[in-house]
């Protein structure tokens, strides 16, 4: 409708216009036809004419070259103009010369003088606007101002066109044989005058079949969208201005499929008689809010009002003297995130009646165990000699038992005290850490002569103590499964990380580059890589207690170390021949370590 109704102003608005050309031109031609003036004067009273006539087409070429930049936004098109604002007052000055003998003259160029500036004035704002992508902001008052003003330049010039004419009339009594040339140069000139008013109908229709193509466009992009999207203009108190209410301009069918309202119905109704639950829910003050002052709004609530009854995502923006709104169902989120809280919440439960736990385990289930060994090896001191080979036989195994109960009480207490601890991330030297572990190690390296190498290991970000036990675990496990015929040999070594593609994992995806890949190889009785990743979960042997010691923790917990500070271990080997275990780890790790 409302592009019907700018068609129609348009072509009235030309139709009268080309009507007043076509009796100009036929004025004119009359007009010329009584020309008498001597040479002199007549040449004189062409000079004003054509000077009047450069002027208004100085205008006429800024109105169309302003008019091009807002159909193309191509600068070019804004030469006229800036060439109209130097030669202008140029022009001007020539006129005041040329008609410094007729007042009535005078007075019409000082009215040009005032629409000139108001003109340009009025077109330079436009420009303004268009450039700032603000077209909205007074952009058809200021073009209507500019509009009227160059009508009035037209009226003016053609006033003063009128008054050389009369004045031709009289001064053309003697060169009567000028007029043939003068109804060429009237008849040439109306048709460039026709021709002008025609360019600027065909581009306004192309501007406006193009802005009629982008509505559509945008039509189209807001009903696919499955948001809510409305606009709203304000509803203000006719004596204190104040918002009272907003009218619903624009509803896609995404908006009114979620808030169970067809859209035609919507269109035209006030927003606190559509949905009244605004007010209460605080909407319509923030909605004021963001008219009056022009801040963007943005809230996530559940709405239970007018049987909407839903999570929404909303977001409002100032549109003039009014918003627009945006709002998503999230209900299926905000579903997932109470499930999640919940999932926390109920794990938090958990790690607190692990944490009793492990209160209980080292505290009431030690107790028992020291008071088995302490009274065992009394009984085996105090009775020796006394006791047969099969009761020192069971007095051992009792004790070795209590020995291994003791020792998996213990890992399992390192093993849960990972999850909490409050050590703070530091830069850990792994040469200094490999060396602190040999040193803890002495005992059994001098028992089995083993040889450990290793060298230019980077420094880390990351937990002290965790580091020691993760490596100290790794190198007391390749002394632990060394084979008896042959001399323990450990290499140590290791290469920075910068490329994610060469990482392991995802996980380690995850973290910041660089990293460090630290590989300890050994030459003991090695693995078989179809148990490559069974090795690392709790409680997991692949020999017998009888074969080697341990509790099945080392190397979970060697795994969980890792975890926590954004990496990862895993193991390849070789039955009989060795194994290989390897650690990546980020190197500049600041945050808080990962809790798995």
């Amino acid at each position: 409708m409302e592009y019907t109704s700018i068609l129609r102003r348009i072509f009235v608005v030309f139709g009268i216009a080309l009507l007043i050309t076509a009796l100009l031109i036929n004025l004119y031609r009359n007009s010329f036809e009584k020309l008498n003036e001597n040479s002199s004067r007549l040449i004189h009273s062409m000079n004003v004419l054509e000077s009047v006539e450069e002027l208004l087409g100085f205008m006429k070429d800024t109105e169309v070259g302003t008019r091009g930049f807002l159909l193309t936004g191509d600068s070019t098109y804004l030469t006229p103009f800036l060439n109209a604002q130097i030669i202008t007052p140029l022009k001007l000055k020539e006129l005041k010369l040329l008609t410094k003998d007729n007042p009535k003259q005078q007075a019409h160029l000082d009215s040009l003088l005032i629409l000139i500036n108001k003109k340009i004035e009025a077109q330079n704002f436009v420009i303004h606007l268009k450039k700032s992508g603000n077209t909205k902001f007074g952009f058809k008052d200021v073009f209507l101002e500019s509009k009227v003003a160059m009508d009035a330049i037209r009226s003016i010039c053609y006033q003063m066109k009128i008054e050389e004419s009369r004045l031709r009339v009289l001064r053309d009594r003697e060169v009567r044989e000028s007029i043939e040339i003068t109804k060429v140069i009237s008849t040439i000139f109306s048709i460039a005058a026709i021709s002008v008013m025609v360019i600027a109908l065909v581009s306004i229709l192309l501007e406006l079949r193009s802005k009629h193509k982008i509505q559509e466009s945008l039509k189209s992009v807001l009903e696919a969208t499955q948001h809510g999207i409305m606009s709203f203009k304000s509803v203000r108190d006719p004596v204190t201005f104040e918002i009272i209410d907003f009218e619903i301009i624009q509803a896609n069918k995404g908006g009114a499929s979620m808030v169970n309202i067809p859209a035609d119905e919507m269109i035209g109704k006030r927003l606190l008689s559509v949905f009244p639950g605004n007010v209460e829910e605080g909407l319509f003050d923030a909605y004021k809010h963001v008219t009056e002052n022009g801040n963007v709004f943005k809230t996530e609530r559940f709405y239970p009002h007018e049987g909407i009854d839903r999570w929404l995502r909303i977001a409002a923006v100032k549109m003039g003297d009014g918003f627009t709104v945006t709002f998503e169902d999230v209900s299926t989120e905000k579903q997932y995130e109470i499930k999640l809280e919940n999932t926390i919440n109920e794990l938090q439960r958990s790690n607190k009646e692990l944490e009793q736990f492990a209160f209980v385990a080292s505290h009431d289930l030690q107790e028992p165990l020291r008071k088995i060994q302490s009274f065992g090896d009394r009984l085996k001191i105090k009775s020796q000699g006394q006791l047969t080979d099969e009761t020192t036989l069971y007095v051992d195994k009792m004790l070795n038992a209590a020995s291994r109960m003791s020792n998996l009480i213990f890992d399992l207490l390192s093993f849960s005290r990972l999850t909490k601890h409050s050590d703070p991330y530091v830069h850990v030297d792994l040469n200094q850490i490999i060396s602190e572990v040999i040193v803890d190690l002495e005992i059994v390296i001098q028992q089995k002569n083993a040889r450990i190498v290793y060298s230019n290991l980077p420094t880390i970000n990351a937990i002290h103590s965790h580091i020691y036990q993760l490596f100290f675990n790794l190198i007391g496990n390749a002394l632990k499964f060394s084979k008896a015929e042959v001399t323990p040999f450990i290499e140590i070594t290791s290469q920075i990380i910068s490329q994610k593609s060469d990482l392991k994992s995802q996980r380690s995806n995850n973290e910041e580059l660089p990293f460090v890949r630290v590989i300890i190889a050994d030459n003991g009785i090695g693995l078989d890589n179809e148990y490559a990743e069974r090795i690392f979960e709790i409680f997991q042997r692949l020999h017998g207690k009888s074969e080697y010691q341990g509790t099945g923790i080392g190397l979970a917990i060697c795994k969980r170390i890792a975890t926590n500070h954004g990496g990862i271990i895993y193991a390849r080997g070789i039955p009989g021949e060795g194994s290989v275990f390897t650690v990546e780890l980020p190197v500049n790790k600041n945050a808080s370590p990962e809790i798995i």
